[in-house]
């Protein structure tokens, strides 16, 4: 006689197939095929029944009595969230789990149509800001780069951050240190190991200086899909999936005399007036603004936006370069979003662009210069 609890094989091997051998619980995704802590193949799941097949069970119907078994009413589960699921009928009604089953089935259908050779190295760069030293959380970085429709090449990403390096980014030496590690771990993490034309995600969280220097150092010989740290509490990497629009607007100096100094400005995050620019530079200086209507840090919330500011910012550095010669130095003031300080040094010809001198503004002393990109630090 066969049980009502009896699933046939082929419905099994289906609900491992939709689940991807993970289990479903919303929050878990735990592995069903292999020990966590032996690491050996083994098979640790259970199929948990939204509606129990018989009176008395969790969420027992008997209108639904035929379509028991079914893979519509089953999720492979670990065997904690199984009990968790039928000990608390009252939290997990049918209608929560069906939507766990969906979302967790939705989520995999996606995940596993990403080509095979639709693949990334995930990078990580951190440092220090104004005392706090941030990090990337490893989980948020792979789910946007799912959602974005890759997967990472390698278990482990590849940090390019000083770890130990206690040194505060308002100390002399702070700019110094970070940017040698950064030439020498870029050299032998990155060029010496990925091959050119390769795909890399970058996920960065550092002062901007520091990020501009990163894409410039990542601009020539990769593909890079640069990510942005969005202020939410969860998912703080991930794309929004609608496309917004961003106005970039450029101010231009009226006169210009040959005996100018060159500012330009990143008003974006937050707006910075001339005269901050002409206490560090002095007055005779010909300033060059990027900003937006409402300069704010948020704004940056799909990669059009990157692009729409990449297009703006090498129109400047264009009119720059013939208002002024490519001989005359660029004094750099960003005040942007940390994805477009990566993007405008990843667009930086070392060939054609002026030599930048990149600030950064610190609370107790305003404007400090930070470093240089260009000229003979170009390689």
């Amino acid at each position: 006689m066969t049980s009502l609890r009896s699933i046939k094989a082929r419905v099994e091997r289906l609900l491992w197939g939709i689940a991807a051998g993970r289990c479903e619980f919303e929050g878990c995704n735990k592995v069903l095929y292999r020990h966590e802590i032996t690491g050996s193949n083994e098979n640790l799941a259970e199929k948990a029944h939204i509606h129990a097949v018989s009176p008395g069970g969790a969420r027992y119907c008997p209108d639904n009595d035929g379509f028991k078994n079914n893979v519509n009413n089953l999720m492979l589960v670990c065997p904690q969230c199984h009990a968790s699921i039928d000990r608390n009928e009252e939290k997990y009604t049918p209608e929560n789990l069906f939507a766990m089953k969906y979302k967790h089935e939705k989520r995999i259908f996606k995940l596993t149509g990403i080509g095979a050779e639709l693949h990334s190295h995930m990078v990580y760069y951190t440092a220090g800001i104004a005392g706090t030293h941030h990090s990337v959380n490893d989980g948020d970085a792979r789910n946007a780069l799912a959602l974005f429709g890759r997967y990472p090449s390698d278990d482990s990403p590849i940090d390019l951050g000083q770890h130990g390096n206690l040194v505060e980014d308002n100390e002399d030496n702070f700019y110094d240190s970070n940017a040698k590690n950064l030439y020498r771990v870029v050299k032998s993490r990155i060029s010496d190991v990925i091959s050119a034309g390769e795909n890399i995600a970058l996920f960065a969280l550092a002062p901007q200086p520091l990020l501009m220097l990163v894409g410039r150092l990542l601009n020539d010989k990769y593909n890079v899909a640069v990510f942005n740290c969005h202020r939410r509490k969860t998912d703080k990497w991930r794309w929004d999936e609608t496309d917004s629009n961003i106005e970039f607007r450029s101010k231009m100096p009226d006169k210009v005399f040959a005996t100018s100094g060159i500012a330009l400005a990143f008003s974006l995050s937050s707006y910075i007036v001339p005269e901050r620019i002409k206490a560090v530079l002095g007055d005779d200086i010909a300033i060059y603004i990027v900003t937006i209507d409402s300069p704010n840090r948020g704004f940056v919330i799909s990669p059009n936006i990157m692009d729409d500011f990449v297009s703006k910012s090498r129109e400047v550095m264009e009119t720059i370069k013939q208002r002024h010669g490519k001989d005359n130095d660029i004094h750099v003031f960003p005040a942007m979003p940390s994805s477009l300080a990566v993007r405008f040094g990843m667009d930086y010809m070392p060939k054609t662009d002026n030599k930048l001198l990149i600030y950064d503004e610190q609370a107790d002393k305003g404007f400090v210069y930070a470093l240089s990109i260009g000229g003979n630090n170009d390689k």
